[in-house]
């Protein structure tokens, strides 16, 4: 029957706001000064003239990012308990968009292809979710936070430009990647306020605070992959404004074998915590981002 029907009869959040300092930066080189792209087709990415050597040069950047939804299931079976112990039962959510940091080092191959070794780090990205065991209430909320960090070698592909105006030109670009997501996933509880039975085992203490289940946190690397696409916009001399979106398939995250710690009120008010130990849990994850990076022609 799995540890679902166990669980019923044993009766924060954190944000990292954007720093608006690549904004302000991005700001003051897209001030009015000299043209970038002359009369003669230069594009100012320092380098078009240059299509015989190797360039390099540097990235920092931020980007917006979100998950496409996330549902933890149950994971490989290590001989103990499931937490779910049915297809039908999970909990399903997505995590809060937050923000990544991003720096690269890259170098130009030729006039239309680019290759870059880029790390990304996400902080305190909030996972809110709803379980539903059965007669647990249509509310079931639960919570998690997912730190990331994230390291890609990617290729791209530059096509012609596109001319904006007399003195403005962009150039579009494609790119793909493989790499390598670590993460750690904490603080991840499921709560149960409002249970079909009020009186029963999932009735709340006599102070109103409500039974939960805490679930193993879990730590581990995977491997990943990355498409990506926007323009590049010359800004100054050895200055580029990369704009784009991307699409990173981080593999799956998983919670580790260990104890659940289950809290639950008896009748006469008082608490009582017990640890089962369970089988892991795991979810596929997504995400989409929006990124701004400044490019420097060493």
């Amino acid at each position: 029957m799995g540890l679902k029907v166990a669980l019923q009869q044993i009766g924060g959040t954190r944000s990292r706001p954007a720093t608006p300092f690549l904004v302000a930066v991005a700001c003051s080189l897209l001030a009015p000064g000299p043209p970038v792209a002359a009369a003669d087709g230069s594009t100012g990415s320092a380098s078009r003239a240059n299509t015989a050597g190797y360039e390099p040069y540097v990235t920092v950047g931020i980007a917006a990012v979100r998950s496409s939804g996330a549902r933890f299931v149950d994971g490989a079976d290590a001989g103990h308990a499931a937490l779910y112990g049915s297809g039908n039962t999970f909990d399903d959510g997505t995590f809060d968009a937050g923000f990544t940091v991003d720096v690269a080092a890259g170098v130009r191959l030729g006039s239309a292809l680019r290759a870059q070794l880029e790390f990304g780090v996400a902080g305190a990205l909030n996972y809110r979710g709803n379980t539903n065991y059965r007669n647990a209430g249509a509310h079931q909320p639960s919570e998690a936070v997912l730190d990331l960090s994230q390291a890609f070698l990617v290729g791209f592909y530059e096509f012609p430009d596109w001319e904006l105006s007399s003195s403005r030109r962009v150039s579009p670009f494609l790119g793909a990647g493989a790499g390598v997501t670590t993460y750690r996933l904490s603080g991840y509880v499921q709560r149960f306020p409002d249970p079909e039975n009020p009186h029963g085992s999932l009735r709340s203490g006599p102070g109103g605070e409500i039974p939960f289940t805490a679930i193993p946190d879990g730590r581990h690397r995977n491997r990943s992959w990355m498409l990506t696409g926007g323009v590049s916009i010359p800004i100054r001399e050895r200055f580029q404004l990369d704009l784009g979106y991307r699409y990173t398939d981080a593999g799956t995250i998983r919670t580790r074998t260990g104890d659940i710690t289950i809290v639950r009120y008896r009748e006469e008010g008082t608490r009582r915590q017990i640890q089962v130990p369970i089988n892991e849990t795991s979810a596929k994850l997504q995400t989409h981002a929006l990124f701004m990076t400044l490019r420097f022609d060493l």
